[in-house]
């Protein structure tokens, strides 16, 4: 069955949904309000649509989000699908004009699309501008039954989470992990394993997910990056990241980690008392 196509409709680093459900806002919804809004094909297989709002109200019922406050309520293709439409509004927004020349960018158009060419195009320089993707690590660092978490100086709430951080020009993935983490805390790490990526749309990162393992040094905090930072077993994590961010994935599947191994503890000691 195919799916849903969506038009997503987004002012500045909002979205638009059902106010009673938080759900996204349909074409049929909206349609009334889409005159005044820059309309443009999405990249993608749903064949979903961006409508780009500038300081519009929006009928009884509905209201304009950021993705943060959706995620609890969008399902992940939903959440995946918004924010592509976020970070192509960010990129036209941003990409009105050529950087060459001045000249006012022309595209994407549905046809461009449909060739999987999703880009802009000065007509005068021959240059097309493709939507800037900004490459970051994250990485949760383990010791044995202890995981590194750290609370972030901008962060409003009391979340400890993993240390994460883009990567500079002429850097390696690799690198830059090993960079990030001496960095902001001051230690050395080994055994990198990657572990999974996640399009994160405030307003263009992919954030490639990392585990390593402690190697040396003691904790130094990066006094204007992390306010606090220790090591935590599973069973005593402080606040975490919510369900659906890639941090959180990581720190779950270290708890499984530790979980299966008690399980394999605790059942290795009842066969030997059977014994």
């Amino acid at each position: 069955m195919a799916s849903l196509s969506y038009t997503w409709h987004v002012c500045g680093e909002r979205v638009a949904v059902e106010h009673s459900s938080s759900k996204a806002a349909t074409t049929q919804d909206l349609h009334a309000h889409c005159a005044s809004a820059i309309c443009l094909p999405l990249p993608g297989n749903n064949n979903d649509r961006l409508c780009i709002h500038r300081d519009v109200d929006l009928p009884d019922g509905y209201e304009w989000l950021n993705l943060r406050q959706c995620m609890s309520s969008f399902s992940e293709s939903e959440f995946t699908r918004a924010g592509v439409a976020l970070q192509v509004a960010h990129w036209w927004e941003s990409h009105q004009f050529c950087s060459r020349c001045a000249t006012a960018l022309s595209g994407p158009t549905d046809d461009q699309v449909l060739a999987l060419e999703f880009q802009r195009f000065c007509g005068v320089c021959n240059v097309p501008y493709y939507p800037r993707i900004n490459p970051c690590i994250i990485v949760l660092v383990t010791r044995g039954e202890l995981c590194l978490l750290a609370k972030h100086t901008r962060s409003k709430t009391a979340t400890y989470t993993t240390l994460a951080g883009f990567v500079e020009p002429g850097e390696s993935i690799e690198s830059a992990v090993h960079r990030e983490v001496a960095e902001e805390v001051g230690i050395e790490v080994t055994n990198l394993a990657y572990q999974c990526s996640q399009s994160w749309p405030f307003p263009g990162q992919l954030m490639l997910g990392f585990y390593a393992d402690y190697s040396s040094g003691e904790l130094a905090l990066q006094q204007d990056e992390i306010q606090d930072a220790g090591w935590y077993r599973a069973e005593h994590l402080p606040k975490v990241p919510p369900k659906g961010t890639i941090a959180r994935k990581l720190i779950d599947g270290f708890i499984d980690k530790q979980v299966s191994k008690q399980t394999a503890i605790e059942d290795k000691e009842r066969r030997h008392r059977a014994l």
